[in-house]
């Protein structure tokens, strides 16, 4: 299996998981995986009702961009970038999307 087919299973894993965790205060939230095409975009979204509140969002975004993997967001609490690298993806073949590209190294994680 070459990196890049090893990458999105790792990543489909890891976010399948984190999908099927029910929202303890939010019971009428569901958690929705979307997998684009030829699995180079990953999305968790928040979606339902909280009372009279219509819930909506992103939670997690990763893609596969230039044999790299592109967390483009993450607001969870989970750290899905440490995650990944527990899973297999080595540090250097992550890029913090939402992180300034000058501090990206700093943190020991692929510039882009």
């Amino acid at each position: 299996m070459d990196k890049i087919t090893r990458y999105k299973a790792i990543i489909e894993k890891a976010l399948s998981h984190q999908a099927a965790i029910k929202i303890s205060n939010l019971p009428a939230v569901e958690r929705q995986l979307i997998i684009g095409e030829g699995k180079e975009q990953f999305i968790l979204l928040h979606v339902g009702w909280q009372d009279k509140r219509y819930v909506h969002g992103l939670v997690i975004h990763v893609q596969i961009k230039n044999d790299k993997v592109w967390i483009q967001e993450d607001m969870t609490d989970i750290d899905i970038a440490g995650r990944l690298i527990e899973q297999g993806i080595p540090k250097s073949d992550i890029v913090l999307g939402f992180v300034a590209p000058y501090a990206r190294s700093i943190a020991g994680f692929a510039a882009a």
